[in-house]
């Protein structure tokens, strides 16, 4: 061939362009789904970020993250669109019977997989998940892979489709996608955890020392852990925030308060936290009481 033959343009193939387009476009792909997690350190924020961004590189009608326990009281299921409150507890009740999840569990394989790899139509459409979840969305197809979860559990993501199967390039997308996903959802929980760390550190701090202002209250028949609550909530913490300082459920906390109110002989929580700062100045203890900040008459936490 001389010098500055021109080659004749080779026309795309119309069942998915040549071979070089397809590699630059899941490239592409790759770099999008891969970017939009690199950097959410805030675990619900990754949630969210890499649900749209397998939705919008793999199109699927729908996309979910779902935290599978030993029993159906122990499975956790995040789909985008949201669904009915029935579908959730139907997959929960036969999670286990995903042909995707027998196989994980079975070969610990966490790798991308679909439903056309290890069943048939047939043997899908038998299932209760089938009929009680998949059939009802019009779910057909499915792919899935896992995240790194605590020991008895499976965590793992799914993309299902009505009409047609995943491709070979959009498992290999997912495959190529797998290692960057886990180092991101590992970084979230390191992070989360350690903020958590920090934050009940920080609420700890905050726990009730004053002897005499806890005495006076147990004076008028509360116990010390009621007393404990009661001076938190006074100084404008939240029943989350008294929770986790004292390290009680919230529901334990609402019941010390009930009765706080009940033995002081108060209306509720206002009044409660008035009796509580005529009993600091009267210790006299040097605090403020809170600034009102224009929510008292939200819903309390």
């Amino acid at each position: 061939m001389s010098r500055g033959t021109r080659l004749p343009l080779r026309r795309a193939d119309p069942r998915g362009g040549n071979s070089i387009a397809r590699i630059a476009g899941h490239d592409d792909k790759l770099l999008d789904l891969i970017g939009e997690v690199q950097g959410m350190l805030d675990l619900d924020e990754l949630i969210e970020g890499m649900l749209a961004a397998l939705q919008r590189n793999v199109p699927s009608e729908y996309v979910s993250i779902n935290d599978i326990g030993p029993d159906p009281e122990r499975v956790v299921a995040v789909i985008v669109p949201p669904q009915p409150e029935d579908l959730y507890r139907a997959y929960g009740e036969f999670a286990h019977q995903n042909p995707l999840t027998i196989r994980y569990a079975t070969t610990l394989d966490g790798r991308p997989y679909r439903f056309s790899d290890v069943t048939t139509a047939a043997e899908l459409h038998e299932l209760d998940i089938y009929r009680t979840v998949y059939a009802p969305l019009g779910v057909e197809y499915q792919m899935a892979f896992t995240l790194p979860a605590t020991p008895g559990r499976i965590l793992g993501v799914a993309l299902s489709r009505r009409e047609r199967d995943y491709s070979d390039q959009e498992r290999s997308l997912i495959e190529r996608a797998r290692p960057f996903l886990i180092q991101s959802w590992r970084n979230a929980l390191e992070h989360t955890a350690l903020r958590e760390e920090l934050g009940r550190r920080s609420l700890a701090e905050e726990a009730p020392r004053d002897g005499a202002v806890t005495a006076a209250l147990r004076r008028r028949g509360l116990t010390g852990r009621q007393a404990e609550v009661l001076q938190l909530v006074a100084r404008g913490r939240s029943s989350r925030d008294a929770a986790a300082i004292l390290a009680i459920s919230g529901r334990t906390v609402q019941k010390h308060l009930e009765r706080c109110y009940r033995t002081l002989g108060v209306s509720g929580r206002s009044a409660a936290s008035e009796l509580v700062w005529s009993l600091v100045a009267e210790a006299g203890v040097a605090e403020t009481p809170p600034r009102r900040s224009g929510l008292e008459n939200r819903p309390q936490a």
